[in-house]
């Protein structure tokens, strides 16, 4: 409790951080001209309910292999220890099965709130009315094609905008290369965003005109391992050179396509729309088979789903906050990075505790 006191006297201890005027918590920010620009200031909500202390929050994760959905329950397990909460992690391995049962469960044991993380809603909608039903909020991060409210099903879905992420690697890719364009997309269409940023990018690559989508390849994240060396071999084989780079939704992909990669001899530019994983991070550093990532603010994610929740249970609506995607390379990775992931110093921590602890 001491450590809790010293570290909320600490975030309200300096001045408030400035707020765009236009974005106090009703809808998405601005877009940044530049991408990978520092993003410094804070433009989310800076109004809200005060602290509901005291309450159960269930985080059920897609798959803990999954760096994103890491950094968000580490983002909500530090606000939720703020707030006075007790925050339960549940790993589905990447199992349907698994987060089935944990939705039944829930239904029996009744936590005050499920977050859902990483995984699309949509499939499990009965589990989720029956929450709703026992009045059980229920909130995604990347549990939906778009940010925002879900009616009947979320409260709100967290997520930078999936249009803008992608638009960011098409733009990157054009501006970055010379000559003739071969771009293959990697995603795995058992999610909703996962689908939502894959045609965007495929409309976005289509404006440009040395750009040329060679492929769109669908592979389970849960099995990467297994089948990507064996799906990369043949699409060399069937394009060869004319490969010049890839798009996957998420930096997996590239966790797994060095070996195969090397050992074609093959030279690939591989850039990922999310998250701006650790591995993704330190590969882009290296200059080791990934250029580039289009990073979420992973823990912000999870301090913003913290105060979701607590607006859900004050019975107001959601923010509907939506943060900005941002184009991690080579020189715009600081160090920091390496350690605890992309992390914005725009006072974000700040800002939600002045929310929730206001000084009157």
């Amino acid at each position: 409790m001491l450590r809790l006191l010293i570290l909320l006297l600490c975030l309200l201890s300096v001045e408030p951080v400035a707020a765009d005027p236009a974005a106090k918590g009703v809808g998405a920010p601005p877009a940044r001209d530049n991408p990978a620009r520092e993003w410094t200031e804070w433009d989310g909500p800076v109004s809200g309910p005060a602290a509901q202390p005291g309450r159960s929050v269930w985080f059920l994760a897609s798959d803990l292999r999954n760096g994103g959905v890491v950094g968000v329950y580490r983002g909500l397990a530090e606000a939720g220890r703020l707030l006075g909460w007790r925050v339960t992690l549940l790993d589905g391995q990447g199992q349907r099965n698994s987060l089935l049962q944990f939705l039944e469960r829930a239904q029996r044991e009744r936590p005050a709130a499920v977050a859902l993380g990483g995984f699309d809603a949509q499939e499990f909608q009965p589990q989720i009315q029956g929450l709703h039903a026992l009045g059980v909020p229920v909130l995604g991060w990347h549990a939906g094609d778009k940010p925002g409210p879900v009616p009947g099903l979320l409260f709100t879905n967290i997520s930078t905008s999936p249009l803008a992420a992608a638009q960011a690697a098409a733009d990157y890719i054009a501006a970055s290369s010379r000559g003739p364009v071969g771009v293959v997309l990697f995603t795995d269409s058992r999610f909703a965003i996962a689908t939502a940023k894959t045609r965007q990018a495929v409309r976005q690559l289509q404006t440009c005109r040395r750009c040329k989508v060679l492929a769109v390849e669908d592979i389970s994240l849960a099995q990467v391992q297994q089948l990507l060396p064996a799906r990369v071999a043949e699409l060399y084989r069937r394009h060869g050179k004319a490969w010049t780079h890839s798009i996957g939704i998420n930096d997996l992909y590239y966790d797994s396509i060095g070996y195969p990669l090397g050992k074609l001899n093959a030279s690939v530019v591989n850039i990922s729309l999310g998250d701006g994983s650790l591995s993704a991070m330190r590969r882009i550093r290296a200059g080791l088979m990934q250029e580039a990532t289009i990073a979420e603010p992973l823990h912000l994610h999870g301090w913003q789903m913290a105060d979701e929740l607590n607006r859900a249970f004050a019975r107001q609506p959601p923010s509907l906050y939506v943060t900005q995607p941002h184009l991690l390379v080579k020189q715009t990775i600081r160090d920091s990075y390496l350690s605890i992931g992309y992390d914005p110093a725009n006072g974000y921590r700040r800002a939600y505790a002045a929310i929730w602890f206001p000084r009157h």
